[in-house]
């Protein structure tokens, strides 16, 4: 099953506020890579950091765009472990193989290919990607058609749709993956602040695993999407009293179990860190350019004996459980919740925008249309 389609069509955006769709020539693929036609591109940091400021990040550019997605193999070399037709979410950047992420099971973002201090800045993820196929294009996910590791491939089950699949990379992939790492259980008390998308999956997360979720959150969009998929606990962090309301709603009052801020900014870390209880878990899943965070070891590490840790994506262990995850019905209708808007490529200025606005949830890229 070639592609059918005489190029490829890329996403960029050449100045803030504007973007392109551009025709290139079809990815070439060597042995050890799949061609996926993508179907689903969700948005990540392309909106609110791309779109409005131009700010990128060392793998993309205004010309290159994306790592989120799934579609469906179209070509593959001899002695390929995937088949042409098989329906697969794409974990981002490159493999390697041979370092400690690879052979420990961890993230693909780990990786040595994905590291520009190991590999260089124009040869590391998804820019190497392409580098290493001689290809013309189709190193990354805003494209219609993508070059992919076959070590970084996942295949979904039929009865799973693209839609629910898709939440498997920065939004519930991400919440899941951190929470096997912090090993949420039920009962547990998890606070999460910081409210995107990153955090709404960990919300799902959570739910899913039946632990206690209070939110720490201010918009009004945002928390009548947690109040839908089954928060009941929602708290604003600017009361003078946040920290009594959320000790009030832990066991004994001694504080959260789990604290996870999905934001990256010191306004949301400061307040998690000071919720939770002796020997508990703080997790940093989101991040913003330029924030930073003053952390004493003693005042935040050495005396309350918290456990710090955080992660951008999903460990190759954590992907079976994580599919199976998307398997439940329950899980599915809290990503929907998730999902509020997708629109096709071709309006990839209305998607962008939406998300600036921060009225919405996940936002999809329909990458065919």
């Amino acid at each position: 099953m070639a592609p059918s389609d005489p190029v490829n069509v890329a996403l960029t955006i050449p100045k803030p506020g504007i973007f392109e769709l551009v025709e290139r020539p079809l990815p070439i693929i060597e042995a050890g890579y799949a061609l996926v036609k993508t179907e689903i591109a969700p948005i990540c940091l392309e909106g609110s950091r791309i779109w409005a400021e131009h700010d990128f990040e060392f793998h993309d550019d205004p010309y290159h765009l994306g790592h989120e997605g799934v579609g469906t193999v179209v070509a593959v070399k001899p002695g390929s472990n995937f088949r042409v037709g098989d329906r697969v979410i794409v974990f981002q950047g490159d493999h390697c193989g041979h370092c400690h992420a690879c052979t420990s099971g961890l993230s693909p973002t780990y990786c040595d290919a994905n590291d520009p201090d190991v590999m260089g800045v124009d040869k590391a993820a998804m820019r190497g990607i392409e580098l290493r196929n001689g290809s013309p294009s189709g190193g990354f996910a805003m494209e219609r058609y993508r070059i992919a590791p076959e070590a970084n491939l996942a295949r979904i089950p039929e009865t799973l749709d693209f839609r629910h699949a898709a939440s498997a990379n920065c939004s519930f992939g991400v919440g899941f993956s951190n929470q096997e790492l912090m090993d949420v259980k039920a009962g547990d008390t998890v606070l999460i602040g910081g409210v995107g998308f990153i955090a709404l999956g960990h919300v799902i997360s959570a739910l899913y695993r039946n632990a206690r979720v209070i939110a720490l959150a201010r918009n009004p969009y945002r928390i009548d999407l947690m109040k839908r998929m089954g928060v009941e606990y929602v708290i604003d962090p600017e009361d003078d009293d946040w920290a009594e309301q959320v000790r009030a709603l832990t066991y004994n009052g001694q504080g959260v179990d789990v604290a996870v801020d999905g934001s990256g900014v010191a306004f949301y870390q400061q307040r998690l860190m000071a919720a939770v209880r002796k020997y508990g878990q703080i997790n940093f899943s989101g991040h913003t350019p330029g924030s930073s965070l003053h952390i004493s070891p003693l005042q935040h590490v050495l005396d309350p004996a918290h456990r710090i840790s955080g992660q951008h994506d999903v460990r190759v262990r954590d992907r079976e459980r994580l599919i199976r995850a998307l398997m439940s019905p329950e899980v599915q209708r809290m990503v929907d919740i998730m999902v509020t808007h997708e629109y096709p490529m071709s309006k990839a200025g209305e998607a962008f925008a939406k998300q600036v606005s921060k009225e919405c949830g996940k936002i999809y890229l329909l990458t065919q249309q």
